[in-house]
């Protein structure tokens, strides 16, 4: 039985973290223009990490939904990647 519990809650996690970074951004873009680089460092090594990891889970939460979709899944016409 498919649960797309899991794959709902990742997806909101992730946009959290999206907006977390987006503000981080905004505090590199500020600290850049006083010339310090130390949040920058921080954000260059935590999104590195986290595109590995989001690329992960969604590989497999697209994989999870092409299995339980059955045969059709594999189909171009699922519209499935």
């Amino acid at each position: 039985m498919f649960k797309f519990g899991p794959l709902l809650s990742e997806s909101y996690v992730m946009m959290f973290v999206g907006k977390l970074i987006h503000q981080w951004r905004q505090e590199m873009n500020i600290e850049i223009k006083q010339g310090k680089f130390i949040i920058l460092n921080k954000l260059h090594h935590f999104t590195s990490g986290l595109k590995s990891l989001y690329s992960t889970m969604a590989y497999n939460g697209i994989e999870e939904i092409r299995t339980n979709c059955g045969g059709a899944g594999y189909s171009v016409w699922s519209g499935l990647p």
